[in-house]
């Protein structure tokens, strides 16, 4: 089990096993204490990202479960710059105090986000009745306007075809005239004959064309008089849709939002974030403390006596 969990520190943590073993326990100890630092940070952002990534990016478990990785991943990377750095780097400390305070940022939100879930969804209410009361009047206008060419449209049918039947009703049959030419045959006095035309003129009653128009008219108002009652719909039931459609993209930012105004009316709240983000901090600088805070252990100076060696080495070879 100790060997077991040896490697795994060493896995964890980019440490050399076979030095390791010629080590005494003192840096045993250093290498359990890495470990546990970061199987704590492991296991704080495996749960932040598996819930980031189920919360707000909507993904299947298993998505959820890759995002989790990947936040894993990248909090080892970070936390083996410091525990491989060979001696002290000062400013590789100030740099990880830097990730630190965004990580804990970042977490921090995250957490809050997930256990003021209930009070968040009530703010989110609120938010959303004054995201209504802001967004509905220029819905309401765009609608006002589009029925009110509809009805001007209408309205000019309307009119035109009021004239129309005026006219078909003095006038609901026209004539056409139209004309034909037979040619006769004609015995001339000598005997012969003659080829000579005659014209017929006929008077046909046909409808008006004027009823063709209005029937025309009648199929585009019947069109305008749906679009009409479409919009009508669209306008009784706009601010039920709007307050939908704000529910339904209701994301990261719109929650954060909502945290930092709970955080700002009240301050128990604004206590417990504080309380958690300088827990997470504290977290994040485990490992740093146990670095640049420690004396350095057999290992540490294992690693800078093969280095000093090797440059010895290349200096002769120059």
């Amino acid at each position: 089990m100790k060997n077991w969990w040896t490697k795994l520190g060493c896995l964890l943590t980019g440490w050399n096993y076979q030095i390791l073993g010629n080590c005494t326990e003192s840096s045993r100890k250093q290498l359990k204490k890495y470990t546990s630092a970061i199987l704590i940070l492991i296991i704080l952002w495996a749960f932040i990202g598996f819930s980031f990534a189920e919360r707000y990016v909507r993904t299947p478990w298993w998505g959820s479960l890759i995002v989790s990785i990947i936040f894993v991943l990248i909090v080892i990377q970070i936390e083996r710059q410091i525990i491989l750095t060979v001696g002290k780097n000062n400013w590789l400390g100030l740099f990880r105090l830097v990730i630190a305070f965004i990580m804990a940022i970042i977490g921090s939100a995250i957490l809050d986000q997930i256990i003021f879930k209930e009070d968040i969804e009530k703010k989110m209410i609120e938010i959303i009745d004054r995201q209504v009361n802001e967004q509905l009047p220029n819905r309401l206008t765009i609608i006002n306007m589009k029925l009110q060419d509809l009805q001007k449209e209408i309205d000019s049918l309307d009119n035109r075809n009021l004239l129309l039947y005026a006219e078909i009703s003095k006038r609901p049959t026209i004539n056409t005239v139209s004309t034909s030419t037979t040619h006769l045959q004609v015995k001339q006095d000598d005997g012969t004959y003659k080829t000579l035309p005659q014209k017929t003129i006929s008077t046909i009653p046909i409808d008006n064309p004027k009823i063709k128009e209005a029937e025309i008219n009648n199929q585009h108002l019947d069109v305008l008089r749906k679009q009409q009652e479409e919009y009508t719909n669209k306008k009784l039931d706009a601010e039920k849709v709007l307050r939908e459609e704000l529910k339904s993209k209701q994301g990261f930012l719109e929650e954060l939002n909502a945290i930092i105004e709970i955080l700002m009316e009240r301050p128990v709240a604004l206590a417990f974030y504080m309380v958690l983000f300088v827990f997470l901090m504290s977290l994040e600088l485990f490992v740093v403390v146990s670095k640049f805070g420690d004396r350095r252990s057999d290992y540490d100076l294992v690693i800078e006596h093969q280095l000093d060696q090797k440059k010895r080495t290349l200096e002769q070879l120059k």
